[in-house]
């Protein structure tokens, strides 16, 4: 009883977060969206704090297991990692469509909770993607005079920035029902084909 009701807070909470930022939002909101007695955020998370914690650790469960899981497949080749980051990346946004809220509230008014979090996430796929870029380099897949710093930065931009702006583009865009699969699929063609080592260079 008492893990369902901390879930119901932390469900209820999340959304609120995303859309309004941490500072905004008060506990007797998230109790009153939540049915309950605001006594019961202190009870079970001891203030907002704890709460934006609880949040952010949820919103990023996802994210975190995923490159957990790809940094341990050593026998797959970078291109495929990198791959199947992608993927599955565009997969968590799609069904998590406030974790691209989340990031860009805290990387446009960071917060001393938030900030810890989001950094341990860049900080992971940072070491991820350059181990990748380094490994497809050192194997003649990538191109030698790849900064490996930038690819990281691309990846991670091409990868999220679609996310944080798609209530912007549905305003002068039309997209299908498949949009996120789509652009996730040609993006990442587009950013693989920037780093690969091209069999016939031209002069």
């Amino acid at each position: 009883m008492e893990h369902d009701t901390a879930a119901k807070i932390i469900n209820t909470a999340i959304p609120l977060f995303a859309k309004k930022g941490f500072v905004a939002v008060t506990i007797r909101e998230v109790a009153d969206a939540a049915q309950i007695n605001s006594s019961a955020i202190s009870y079970y998370f001891n203030g907002k704090e704890g709460l934006y914690h609880a949040a952010l650790d949820k919103i990023f469960s996802p994210v975190t297991k995923l490159l957990s899981t790809v940094e341990t497949m050593t026998a797959v080749k970078p291109v495929e990692r990198l791959t199947l980051y992608a993927r599955n990346i565009g997969t968590i946004h799609h069904e998590c469509p406030f974790l691209a809220r989340i990031i860009h509230s805290e990387l446009a008014n960071p917060t001393r909770c938030g900030e810890i979090i989001i950094k341990k996430y860049i900080a992971q796929l940072y070491q991820f993607a350059c181990q990748s870029l380094r490994e497809g380099i050192d194997s003649g897949e990538f191109s030698p005079d790849l900064n490996i710093s930038y690819a990281t930065i691309s990846l991670a931009g091409i990868m999220n920035f679609y996310f944080l702006a798609t209530p912007l583009i549905k305003e002068f865009a039309q997209l299908s029902e498949q949009s996120d699969e789509e652009y996730i699929s040609q993006a990442l063609r587009i950013y693989l084909n920037g780093i690969k080592v091209r069999e016939n260079p031209q002069t």
